[in-house]
């Protein structure tokens, strides 16, 4: 789709193999039509220009750069791209004359990043596998949290009509959020021993995270989660080697 005289022009993405927050940008990017130049990144071993452009985070990934202007954080690039691209669909937020609605998808969407994402760690690098179990047992309370806060906040797809989504027949911030975080999710419970996201415990954040997948599937932005799998456990046991 060609960019609209009004519409931002030059448009460079910053990402790293395996990345959950790399991938939520590029999913919402890719959802809306937007053209744009990737630029891979080595996370052991950064570009000046990443370091440059994200100093206030170290260099993390991903960081967006619109007609020369650049901003970092997931969340706050998943938002800006419906203020820059307002007649592009699928909104990552619900219209604005549903406030109520726009406020309850970022609650949740920061509750599964300060809630749930940091749980991921603990899980993979639990010391042993008392520890490990108690850590997946505190990932599926919290998103049991969460799938049931998304029935009453967002029933039926929010107005949008019943869909397999959760903000409806279109994919929306929540959807980008978890659905991108998928490769990892396989990953946690591949670890732990069990399913993380059971269709019968977590029933609106499932419904999403198949058809989330089959969507985008041909974007090329999602990781097969057993070489994810095997690079995590290496970085594990490079970390374990390492001098203290």
């Amino acid at each position: 789709m060609a960019a609209t005289a009004s519409e931002p022009k030059e448009v460079k993405l910053y990402g790293a193999w395996g990345s959950a927050h790399a991938a939520m940008a590029r999913n919402a990017l890719e959802l809306k039509g937007v053209r744009y130049e990737y630029a891979e990144e080595d996370l052991e071993s950064k570009s000046e220009a990443l370091l440059r452009l994200n100093p206030v985070h170290g260099g993390k990934v991903p960081v967006l750069v619109v007609d020369g202007r650049h901003l970092a954080e997931s969340l706050v690039i998943l938002e800006y791209l419906d203020e820059a691209w307002p007649g592009r669909a699928p909104r990552m937020l619900p219209p604005q004359d549903q406030p109520r609605a726009r406020a309850a998808a970022r609650f949740w969407a920061r509750f599964f990043h300060d809630k749930v994402s940091p749980l991921s760690h603990a899980v993979l690098f639990a010391a042993d596998g008392e520890e490990r179990a108690r850590m997946a047992r505190e990932i599926k309370e919290q998103m049991g949290v969460m799938d049931a806060g998304i029935q009453r906040d967002f029933p039926l797809g929010g107005g949008e009509g019943e869909g397999p989504f959760l903000h409806g027949r279109q994919p929306g911030l929540l959807d980008v959020i978890l659905g991108s975080c998928s490769p990892g999710t396989r990953v946690l419970s591949a670890v732990a021993g069990e399913e993380l996201v059971e269709p019968g415990v977590l029933p609106r954040v499932h419904a999403s995270l198949v058809a989330f997948g089959e969507l985008v599937a041909w974007f090329g932005t999602s990781v097969p989660h057993v070489r994810l799998l095997a690079r995590l456990l290496e970085r594990k046991e490079r970390t374990r080697a390492a001098p203290a």
